[in-house]
């Protein structure tokens, strides 16, 4: 298997999991363009930024995730900063089945979304690497 499929296949195996689905935060693609008919989502993305070399040679890659949160505008932060906590049992430092480790996060507020002003968009990252 190659080091993307392992990276994204340990990634989006969280929103699998019985525990995720428990959660009620339907997830989708970054470049999901449906119907998604909900007020609370969130998107995935993948975003590889290099490779990691040890003594000249390749030893595995590193870069970020981007989750992308929405959840009802006009209802302050309170849902939002709980969903980046909920995200954090699942990616902040964690390492999965495939070798792919997290670490910290971060979340960038954006506010209401462009494209629907009923949400309320924040961005939630966490860097990600993958040894062999």
């Amino acid at each position: 298997m190659s080091k993307y499929n392992k990276v994204q296949l340990d990634l989006e195996s969280v929103f699998s999991t019985t525990a995720w689905k428990a959660e009620s935060i339907p997830a989708f693609p970054g470049n999901f363009e449906g119907d998604i008919g909900a007020t609370e989502f969130v998107k995935l993305e993948i975003l590889p930024s290099g490779t990691i070399e040890s003594f000249g040679h390749f030893s595995g890659i590193e870069g970020q995730v981007i989750i992308q949160v929405y959840v009802s505008a006009g209802k302050g932060m309170t849902r939002l900063l709980a969903v980046a906590d909920i995200l954090d049992n699942y990616f902040q430092a964690q390492k999965f089945v495939n070798g792919t480790s997290t670490g910290s996060s971060a979340l960038n507020v954006i506010g209401k979304d462009s494209a629907n002003p009923a949400l309320f968009r924040a961005d939630y990252t966490v860097s990600f690497s993958l040894f062999n």
